[in-house]
């Protein structure tokens, strides 16, 4: 809490619910952002795939980004190969 600007001060309870908002405005756009992979021609996957495997091995990211990077990139190649139903991304299933 901040005690020396009252106006920026917030409780514990609304910094979690900020959070958790955050989250779930995350997890809608990882959502939206993996199922393009069903309206792009196979080669634009392909592409696209290609470059988040980059993105992977970018070693300016933090290896946790890095490994987010590489579980996109792996759900964008099981939904190009027409696996059918692959489940959403989801921050907290990086391991």
């Amino acid at each position: 809490m901040n005690s020396d600007n009252p106006e920026h001060a917030m409780t514990f309870g609304e910094l979690l619910e900020l959070i958790h908002d955050q989250q779930r405005r995350i997890n809608v756009l990882e959502t939206a952002f993996s199922y393009l992979a069903f309206g792009l021609e196979k080669k634009s996957c392909q592409l696209l795939t290609h470059s988040l495997k980059l993105e992977a091995n970018n070693q300016t990211y933090d290896e946790k980004t890095q490994q987010y990077f590489a579980k996109l990139a792996e759900l964008f190649e099981m939904r190009n190969s027409g696996m059918g139903d692959i489940p959403s991304t989801n921050s907290d299933r990086v391991s």
